[in-house]
């Protein structure tokens, strides 16, 4: 596991990401993704948080507004040839307004953050509706037992269980629609409260 020092440790790990994940999405990615975005309407502002390449706006309805933030600034130069907007900045710091977006996405960024809560309730202030995304299970090969184990991955913090998720999602103050498991990951759909 990246040994999560601090938030901006955390950040820092990420800046030099380069891997466009458009480039190796395989079949089963594209199944979670497609399920993990089932929940947006058509017409709806999203934010891709922890946006990559925005190769997101490709799975999304057309007439969807995407935007997106990331930490590595080359991939969001290439987020920014796809996106209606896109900028440099980590998902704890959302340069948006409150209640900008209907929508955000945190597919697969939780486990790479410091405090998943904190991004979680960040994430609360700008939506207007979802929060939706997708993390490793724990008990899979993404856990501490797994192939794929936090202690040997150079970005992965944590991994989750459907208890961990459902606790982080209830700290943020926000209102669980959907968690389940989809192979080796949990997705969530969250609502957010009316007034936040």
């Amino acid at each position: 596991m990246a040994e999560a020092t601090s938030r901006d440790a955390c950040i820092d790990r990420h800046r030099a990401y380069t891997i466009d994940i458009a480039s190796r999405l395989n079949p089963k990615q594209v199944a979670r993704l497609e399920a993990m975005l089932a929940p947006v309407r058509p017409g709806e502002a999203v934010l891709d948080a922890g946006c990559n390449s925005g190769f997101v706006v490709d799975f999304l309805p057309r007439a969807c507004t995407v935007t997106g933030v990331d930490v590595a600034e080359h991939l969001v130069a290439i987020a920014r040839t796809r996106l209606a907007r896109a900028d440099v900045a980590p998902v704890e710091e959302l340069p948006y307004p409150d209640r900008a977006v209907d929508v955000i996405i945190y597919g697969e960024i939780l486990e790479h953050v410091f405090d998943p809560v904190a991004v979680l309730v960040e994430g609360r202030r700008v939506a207007r509706r979802l929060l939706i995304g997708s993390v490793p299970n724990e008990t899979s090969k993404w856990g501490p037992t797994g192939k794929h184990k936090p202690a040997g991955h150079a970005y992965h913090v944590r991994a989750f269980t459907d208890r961990t998720l459902r606790s982080a999602l209830a700290r943020a103050g926000l209102a669980p629609i959907d968690v389940r498991r989809f192979a080796d990951f949990y997705l969530f759909t969250a609502g957010v409260p009316c007034g936040s």
